[in-house]
């Protein structure tokens, strides 16, 4: 278990320097089917695309052009792990991570991992936009 938190701690280091972030949103009104209004860009990490048989995970990063402040915590970035299943077109967030400043820089200002169940992509959102490059559509 610890062998896994150190690996995550590392990637998430090391993929927000060297990562080569592609815009794919930029103001885009639908965030997972919620209306965020606050001046969103969306980025994808295709270099860092992992796949296995019809899964893939991919890093995506937010840029919020004012602060986002949820339970009293103020973030300019979120960057967020998801496993997508390119056969039944479903995601997954597997943790994610708000930081102080934008493209993922700055403090960590919360960060969570998450077990939870697949959820059906949204025909043009963003998570189908991610969606469709992660798995090559």
């Amino acid at each position: 278990m610890n062998r896994f938190i150190l690996f995550f701690i590392a990637a998430i280091f090391s993929s927000s320097v060297l990562a080569e972030w592609t815009q794919i949103g930029d103001d885009v009104g639908k965030t997972v089917g919620v209306d965020t209004g606050r001046g969103v860009k969306t980025f994808v990490n295709k270099d860092g695309i992992d796949k296995s048989g019809d899964y893939v995970v991919m890093w995506t990063l937010r840029n919020y052009e004012s602060p986002v402040k949820v339970n009293g915590k103020k973030h300019f970035s979120s960057k967020t792990l998801e496993e997508y299943n390119c056969k039944d077109m479903e995601y997954k967030t597997l943790s994610f991570y708000w930081f102080a400043k934008q493209q993922a820089k700055g403090a960590v200002v919360y960060s969570e991992t998450y077990h939870g169940d697949m959820q059906p992509i949204i025909p043009n959102s963003i998570a189908h936009a991610s969606w469709k490059i992660a798995c090559g559509k």
